[in-house]
């Protein structure tokens, strides 16, 4: 089998990305295995995870095969969310880690992330040296004898195990508050734990999307949010939870069918974990809106975005007590080395139950305040499209991210245009933000968003 592309055809936002069975094939997916297994150690431990789908499973056992040939010793964790993979690789000592997962708005894209022994993803140079490697055929074959062993283990179990006594403190009150949670899994593996978890902190629980889908979802989506917003407030429900595929993100409906912001539960979480000590260290997103940390008596410290694992990894090297961005990770180190978005959740829940105050109430406190807002009519079934489009082909002197409640478009000066879900069926919400205050300048981005939205319903 033979690469004929460069390397950055394969590396995408950093990550080894392409179409499964079409660029990404079992043949080269064993090839970049064996390249993996090279950067290593012989006899190196390695973890390796999938999520449900059909492709990623075919890609994990290739991969797999790749990284056993070049005498590495494998641990399979078979399908368990990425956020799950990250804490086993931490606690069992792994030298490294494997997710193979599928996009959530990129049809028949997959990604493969690779971790190293502290549960952090690979950089991208790092990367980019695994599919150098696997291009000049340099991979370290094992003697037969030497070839790597393979065996399972149930990580799901130790992690249940480890967060209920992480949150043992909150449990009585948990269980006294007897709140009502929708849950909506993604069609995820985390659907083989999370429902069970909040059971036994004495939640009601109504979970949605628990099944392995036999067609590729794309969750969550507008359609899947709008959903879960309408259920919980036509069965009252004290809080709604939408989390991905990998368990990363998690994205929170209040108790009266507000979406909330990433930003808006990052602070939920620092603060139902707040340290007085002013010289404690915090990580933010470039980006986040400067009303969520602006307040705090602590030392700041700023992450960008486009680097895979650089906020955990700031965290990690500066000792923070917490890290979090807008496109909706949110690290607590004390837990686990990356983004969780179960333990974000139950914080949340925790929250609410020890203060014994409604979501709604609760995230009124912690509220973001955009300088200038605007709505829009779109379609809600033509809005994955848009944010897929916009992210991977945003407007000249902008950079885009996902902040899987839609994209943030964002300059070179940290001016932002957030195009996302709004309250009202059929309704794009338009947030902008200039860090120089400027009316004139604020309206001009307004006119902007207006003018691409209109351009993109009319083309499409």
């Amino acid at each position: 089998m033979k690469m004929t592309t460069e390397k950055e055809s394969y590396v995408k936002w950093g990550r080894i990305m392409a179409f499964s069975n079409t660029e990404l094939t079992p043949e080269l997916a064993t090839l970049l295995g064996g390249a993996a297994g090279t950067l290593l150690d012989p006899q190196a431990v390695v973890m390796v995870g999938r999520d449900y789908r059909r492709d990623s499973r075919m890609l994990k056992r290739a991969f797999s095969g790749g990284l056993m040939a070049s005498g590495v010793e494998l641990i399979d964790l078979r399908a368990v969310p990425t956020s799950v993979l990250q804490f086993a690789v931490r606690r069992f000592g792994a030298d490294a880690g494997v997710m193979i997962t599928r996009s959530h708005n990129l049809a028949g894209m997959v990604s493969i992330k690779l971790f190293d022994l502290t549960g952090i993803e690979y950089e991208r140079k790092r990367t980019e040296k695994v599919v150098e490697i696997a291009k000049n055929r340099e991979i370290r074959r094992a003697k037969p004898t030497e070839v790597g062993w393979i065996s399972v283990t149930d990580a799901m179990k130790i992690y249940d195990r480890a967060l209920v006594g992480f949150f043992d403190d909150s449990k009585k009150a948990m269980e006294e508050a007897k709140l009502r949670v929708v849950i909506d899994c993604a069609c995820g593996p985390i659907s083989l734990i999370m429902p069970d978890l909040l059971s036994e902190f004495g939640c009601e629980v109504i979970t949605l999307n628990a099944h392995r889908p036999r067609n590729p979802l794309f969750l969550p989506n507008p359609q899947s949010l709008l959903r879960l917003k309408e259920i919980v407030g036509t069965i009252g429900a004290d809080l709604g939870i939408a989390l991905d595929a990998e368990a990363r993100h998690a994205i929170i409906v209040d108790s009266q069918g507000r979406i909330r912001t990433a930003e808006e539960t990052a602070s939920v979480n620092l603060h139902s974990r707040y340290d007085p000590d002013p010289h404690a260290t915090v990580v933010v997103g470039s980006t986040v809106h400067p009303s969520v940390y602006s307040h705090l008596e602590k030392n700041i410290l700023f992450s960008g975005h486009g680097e895979p694992g650089a906020l955990a990894r700031n965290v990690l090297e500066n000792r923070a007590i917490y890290g979090f961005n807008d496109t909706g990770l949110f690290i607590l180190p004390v837990f686990a080395p990356g983004s969780d978005g179960i333990v974000a959740s139950l914080t949340v829940l925790t929250q609410m139950a020890r203060e014994q105050v409604k979501s709604t109430d609760l995230y009124r406190k912690h509220q973001t305040f955009p300088q200038r807002l605007a709505e829009i009519t779109f379609p809600v079934n033509k809005m994955l499209e848009f944010f897929t489009s916009t992210l991977n082909h945003p407007p000249t002197g902008y950079y885009a991210i996902d902040t899987f409640v839609g994209i943030k478009l964002i300059t070179e000066a940290n001016e932002w245009i957030h195009f996302h879900l709004a309250t009202e069926l059929n309704t794009l919400q338009i947030e902008i933000f200039d860090p120089n205050a400027n009316p004139e300048r604020q309206g001009n981005l307004i006119d902007f968003a207006r003018k691409l939205v209109e351009n993109y319903l009319t083309s499409s």
